[in-house]
């Protein structure tokens, strides 16, 4: 017995030219399926998912970060809800941290040098937040998208800042 027989089937049963037609078909539904199910892994697309992203601003009152702990202080389990344009989000401050603020200047014979006085005590706050995003692609909080780098404003129901940055940021599809 042949496999293709005079009349061009496989097996005398089965035309080629259908038999590649079926085969082309399952493929594409195949790479469909894997698009559509997020089969890479790795992107979460369109997805919800959680955000988690640091923005640091720098060279502020220490007292901002005094009054910014009565909260956010994950040690006493105090985080504070994210707010937009009068709206609550699905969203909180997690963290607040502070760190001295130093500024260095290039000076013209090639040294680094500190360019504020040692009196200077201005801090720079690091802030974590956590929200569920809708879409993990635009990753949008309130009216604001988020990408590291981009300039961000942290605003609860108890404090705001403007003119921080966002340095980090971390997504776990839900």
């Amino acid at each position: 017995m042949k496999i293709i027989d005079e009349k061009g089937k496989l097996f005398g049963k089965l035309n080629i030219i259908d038999l590649l037609v079926v085969l082309l078909a399952i493929a594409v539904a195949a790479v469909l399926v894997a698009k559509r199910s997020g089969g890479d892994g790795g992107d979460p697309g369109g997805a919800p998912v959680t955000l988690t992203y640091q923005t640091l601003i720098k060279g502020v009152d220490p007292r901002y970060y005094d009054s910014v702990r009565q909260f956010v202080d994950p040690a006493e389990g105090k985080k504070d809800q994210l707010l937009s344009n009068s709206s609550l989000l699905n969203g909180f401050v997690v963290d607040c941290q502070a760190a001295p603020h130093v500024e260095y200047i290039n000076t013209d014979d090639g040294q680094v040098k500190r360019a504020q006085s040692e009196e200077d005590d201005r801090v720079d706050l690091l802030f974590t937040i956590e929200v569920q995003v809708e879409d993990g692609t635009t990753n949008t909080v309130g009216s604001q998208q988020v990408r590291v780098g981009s300039s961000h404003i942290v605003k609860t129901a108890h404090f705001e800042f403007s003119g921080t940055y966002v340095i980090s940021a971390d997504w776990t599809a839900n």
